[in-house]
């Protein structure tokens, strides 16, 4: 196949090698890629690259190395398990919380109670700026976007870490509630 029949490829190589998402929003390189898929997978192949095609309709590059971890992925956990934490307090409903609205920096929950703000001092997130720069190493790898100076939402793939968060939380055990114990009037 001759890489000149295959539009926007040295764009959605670019994206994709450096660790980015390409999904809906990405135009017109995902529709390019979304039409000729397996093209452009066939295309990758020999290079060692094998192009993953998200059922939520977005494309990555599988890592190199899937033992290892990046260094910010403990972060984004960390900050993702604190927004599924408060929509299940606050009884909302968690994906349509996450993945529904826009977010404003300075609205976070991140910092408003001690445990979030315990949690995130364990993968060494101490501020809001901390939080910031981890926002936008999120947006260089295509999940979330800036709507405005403070103001963010997530993309679809930010699925990939969202979704283990859910599996996780559905997974863990519920500490069951103690029987209230009656006191008897004494005598």
């Amino acid at each position: 196949m001759n890489a000149i029949e295959l539009p926007y490829l040295k764009d959605v190589f670019d994206r994709l090698k450096r660790g980015s998402h390409l999904s809906p929003e990405d135009e017109p390189l995902f529709s390019a890629l979304a039409s000729r898929a397996q093209d452009y997978a066939d295309y990758f192949a020999p290079l060692g690259l094998r192009l993953v095609r998200h059922d939520r309709e977005f494309f990555y590059f599988e890592p190199d190395y899937a033992d290892k971890v990046p260094d910010t992925l403990p972060k984004i956990a960390v900050f993702s398990y604190i927004l599924v934490d408060h929509a299940a307090n606050q009884g909302r409903p968690v994906e349509e919380f996450v993945m529904g609205q826009n977010f404003l920096l300075s609205r976070l929950p991140h910092f408003a109670l001690d445990r979030y703000v315990a949690l995130l001092r364990q993968v060494d997130v101490e501020d809001l700026g901390d939080v910031k720069l981890l926002l936008g190493h999120m947006e260089r790898i295509g999940w979330i976007r800036w709507e405005g100076e403070e103001e963010f939402r997530f993309l679809r793939p930010f699925h990939r870490v969202f979704s283990k968060c859910l599996e996780l939380a559905q997974r863990a055990p519920v500490a069951p509630i103690a029987p209230a114990v009656e006191s008897s009037p004494s005598a």
